[in-house]
């Protein structure tokens, strides 16, 4: 994924899907500075129950920053932060020169978003704390991806790359279901098999042009950039993918048997 983007030495790379941040250690190896967000607190921090054998909480060594001590690039960190990737926190500015990212599918990690069902969501006594932490919400795959292209498209300088991976249901894979934008060229779009029935795609853009206030909107209604809402499904389809292989191990268990 580095080497897609072209990160190289200076080079200021951004994943707003940071999760334990390997993608930042291995842009770090090239000499780029690194930074990312997630919705995960304890993830960030480096909280919870630890990964490691005969260990039951993690230690001071397991975090985002101290995986990079490890690989003696913590000199390129510039720093993490607890943040919702479809809320806006950063200045209107051209800011990175990469965005390298692998978004949660629905998985392993969920998908989620701060936000309520209801319209508003107030304290027992009517205000907002500032310690006020927001409920979650679904966060569907079509609006990962649209607001990742949207992000990308502001805050990408122009020539700079935005490499992430698209899972897709195989039997019902064709091209259209890569998400596209009008500020963004399609420069690659490789699989990679994860079982018989899914696999993710590694998509690789380029910022080409800077976007325009008209241009957005107008880019709205064509149907080149209206998201796949099948993407959605993915997790339904990888599990139904499954019990659908164990059922046929049961029935050739059943055949051999008699």
């Amino acid at each position: 994924m580095a080497n897609q983007a072209k990160v190289k030495e200076n080079d200021l790379v951004f994943d707003p899907f940071v999760g334990t941040g390997s993608l930042l250690v291995s842009c770090s190896h090239f000499g780029a500075y690194v930074c990312g967000t997630d919705i995960d607190y304890n993830t960030i921090h480096g909280k919870g129950r630890s990964s490691r054998k005969n260990q039951t909480w993690r230690g001071p060594d397991e975090n985002i920053r101290a995986n990079l001590r490890q690989y003696k690039t913590e000199n390129m960190y510039v720093d993490v932060m607890v943040s919702d990737a479809s809320k806006p926190v950063w200045r209107n500015a051209a800011l990175f020169d990469s965005i390298i990212t692998d978004p949660p599918y629905g998985i392993r990690e969920s998908t989620r978003r701060t936000g309520s069902h209801k319209d508003t969501a107030k304290s027992p006594d009517g205000l907002y704390a500032e310690s006020h932490v927001p409920v979650s919400q679904a966060y569907h795959l079509s609006d990962i991806f649209t607001d990742l292209l949207n992000f990308s498209a502001r805050h990408l300088v122009l020539g700079g790359r935005l490499v992430y991976w698209l899972p897709v249901y195989r039997p019902e894979y064709c091209e259209e279901m890569v998400p596209l934008h009008p500020c963004l060229q399609l420069i690659s779009n490789c699989e990679q098999t994860l079982s018989s029935h899914t696999c993710r795609r590694l998509i690789t853009m380029e910022k080409i042009k800077e976007p325009e206030e008209l241009e957005s909107l107008a880019h709205l209604s064509d149907p080149r950039f209206s998201p796949y809402q099948g993407h959605n499904a993915f997790r339904e389809k990888y599990f139904s993918g499954l019990n659908k292989r164990s059922g046929k191990d049961d029935t050739k268990a059943d055949v051999s048997g008699k």
